[in-house]
């Protein structure tokens, strides 16, 4: 292992936010630095400049190393939101919109994708379910629509390009390549079928590279990144099982637990031939690359706080860092009347062996249920639905022995005490940027630092129980959904 002041760098391109941060050999957060990442807004949803989410990137780096002024930058490692990606031609200049993952432009595509491939055979194929339109339709429709874009001679993920603009290889990383629609995630190749389809070149996607295997050095820094100059760069991949390594979760029985705008529950199993990559999705499990070498990826989300502000916004009631003034009176009405229970026919909400005594109010809708109790309701049907998916992740993965949490909404005491009553031992990891730590550690993989991921150092951990539950965190982990 390599000694003295060594550091690494993490990057992490969110939707929101583009954010930095510093680790050393012990795995311990230094610095944070964040600046908002620029989206040019359209009906359609939106695009990004390429450009203008490199500079955001070099923005986030320089102001972080200047909070860090001594030690060796080994390693840099780049994760990214997944979907959404970059037009590259001969020169290695970007050509064309940086089309938002959550922009529904190629509507028609998609479901022209649905027609002609099917649910199951693409599902086979890909790992992806339906619900999210994946790069390969947005691709067809950018070809058939942006002039400039026929120019193009590769595509890069976000995390990719970031990377290749500090100087690193043109090369694709395998979790962010299982969400293009484009990867035969089980034999880690480009699936030809699918660029006929989308009208595009067999050779426009790069070679699939691990997370944590090099992808060059960075060379040829624009002022401000001088210290990165022969540092070892790494596409660290997908932001979300990027972060759950920042959470320490590597191991086939543990889950991370991702409690924001959404909820995303993931875990890391061994690839095996046997696997049917589309058992999963009658059961709302996704199933691609990890950014662990050698392991699949089993993801399965929800709208989880953004259906929770719906609920609060019905009583004029706000949160702040997943704590409400309802917790309280929620927390000992649902102690003393109701519980989330698992029994052989599945979840129950409300008494044993009762039917479900709430559903959550939408957007828009009204309610006559006191506050608390429908507060209460809320969350023990979101715990409903995050304990399915974990039942589903079992039954594709075998056994579950450990839930790390992450997110601002892990912090809620009736939400833990409520997963506390049916889930297995909830820890939550004492990390500040799940998603920046885990792009460092994979960084330092690269750099020589480790030689396996099962020896990067694992957080504090604070076991959770209904009486500590919300109580005392300062640092909780943020996760990047």
């Amino acid at each position: 292992m390599t000694q003295g002041r060594s550091l690494f760098v993490g990057i992490d391109v969110g939707t929101t936010l583009t954010k930095a941060g510093v680790v050393d050999l012990k795995g311990t957060e230094l610095a944070h630095a964040a600046v908002p990442t620029i989206w040019q807004r359209e009906p359609t949803g939106g695009h990004a400049r390429p450009d203008d989410l490199f500079a955001g990137a070099v923005a986030a780096i320089s102001e972080v190393l200047a909070k860090v002024p001594a030690g060796d930058v080994l390693g840099v490692g780049v994760t990214s939101l997944a979907e959404t990606v970059v037009l590259v031609d001969r020169a290695g200049s970007a050509v064309g919109p940086a089309i938002a993952w959550y922009d529904a432009r190629a509507a028609d595509d998609h479901a022209q994708l649905r027609s002609d491939f099917g649910a199951e055979r693409f599902g086979q194929a890909t790992g992806l379910g339906t619900s999210q339109i994946p790069t390969i339709a947005t691709l067809r429709w950018i070809m058939r629509n942006v002039a400039d874009a026929r120019r193009a001679t590769s595509v890069l993920s976000v995390a990719e390009w970031v990377v290749y603009r500090l100087g690193g290889d043109l090369a694709a990383e395998a979790s962010l390549a299982s969400r293009t629609g484009a990867l035969s995630v089980a034999t880690r190749q480009w699936w030809t079928e699918a660029f006929d389809w989308a009208g595009v070149r067999h050779t426009i996607f790069p070679e699939v590279r691990w997370a944590g295997a090099s992808f060059g050095r960075a060379h040829d820094l624009s002022r401000g990144l001088e210290r990165l100059e022969g540092t070892a760069l790494t596409v660290a991949g997908h932001d979300h099982p990027c972060a759950s390594v920042g959470i320490g979760v590597s191991q086939q029985n543990q889950v991370m637990d991702d409690c924001g705008t959404a909820e995303a529950l993931i875990r890391a199993v061994p690839m095996r031939p046997d696997l049917d990559l589309a058992a999963g999705l009658p059961l709302g499990i996704m199933v691609g690359c990890h950014v662990l070498p050698g392991h699949y990826s089993m993801m399965g989300g929800f709208p989880f706080g953004l259906e929770l502000i719906h609920v609060l916004e019905q009583f004029g009631v706000a949160s702040h860092h997943g704590l409400t003034d309802l917790d309280a009176p929620a927390l000992a009405l649902g102690l003393l009347q109701a519980s989330v229970t698992v029994g052989p026919t599945g979840v129950t909400v409300g008494p044993t062996g009762s039917s479900p005594i709430f559903t959550p109010v939408r957007a828009g809708g009204k309610t006559s249920v006191e506050p608390e109790r429908a507060w209460w309701g809320a969350l023990a049907s979101a715990v409903a639905g995050s304990r399915l998916l974990l039942d589903a992740l079992e039954r594709l993965g075998g056994p579950i022995a450990e839930v790390r949490m992450s997110g601002g909404w892990s912090r809620n005491p009736l939400l833990m005490t409520l997963k506390s009553e049916v889930f297995p031992e909830l820890s939550y990891p004492v990390v500040k940027e799940a998603g920046t730590r885990g792009a460092a550690l994979l960084a330092s993989l690269t750099a020589g630092a480790y030689s396996d991921v099962v020896e990067f150092p694992d957080p504090e951990l604070e076991l959770i129980s209904p009486a500590i539950a919300g109580a005392g965190r300062d640092n909780p982990s943020q996760g990047s959904l």
